[in-house]
């Protein structure tokens, strides 16, 4: 008798937990975003994403009043790059279709090799930034600079975050 009290109890608990499991899926879905390839990057801001980040290193570096003016030229350069992001990817959105409709294997090689070395001198600028800035650190704040930025190449990666 006990068994069959013990399973109907624990049928009965995970019917229950089921329910509200879905119960809770179907209050977040017209929330979350449509299905597909990569649904979950369709509303990205890089604006947004770089702020937040900046926001949470300048809290984890503790910067003094004398590094101040290098961490907003270091901050206004990342800012500026988030938001010529937001209207590159605006650009290729409005003209997916168009730019592959036409274009010959040669052409598409064109314009991807024009691609990266528009990457290419905006990472060197990047590189540029970062160097000046860090020049005003002190050395445990550039453990903790590098640290930063390396956990979050890291997630970007789809590994776990780094503990």
């Amino acid at each position: 008798m006990s068994k069959t009290f013990t399973l109907r109890g624990s049928i009965l608990a995970m019917s229950l937990l089921a329910a509200s499991g879905f119960a809770a899926a179907a209050d977040e879905a017209p929330n979350s975003p449509p299905p597909g390839n990569h649904a979950q990057h369709r509303h990205f801001d890089p604006v947004t994403h770089t702020q937040r980040n900046l926001d949470n290193l300048a809290k984890k570096l503790n910067l003094k009043d004398e590094q101040k003016t290098a961490w907003q030229a270091y901050a206004d350069g990342a800012i500026s790059r988030a938001k010529e992001s937001t209207v590159k990817m605006q650009e290729f959105h409005s003209h997916k279709g168009e730019m592959r409709a036409d274009a010959d294997t040669a052409t598409r090689l064109d314009r991807m090799s024009q691609a990266m070395r528009e990457r290419a001198d905006k990472l060197q600028k990047v590189a540029q930034d970062t160097r000046a800035f860090e020049g005003v650190l002190s050395p445990e704040q550039k453990t903790i600079f590098d640290l930063y930025w390396k956990a979050q190449f890291h997630q970007r990666m789809g590994h776990r975050p780094l503990a």
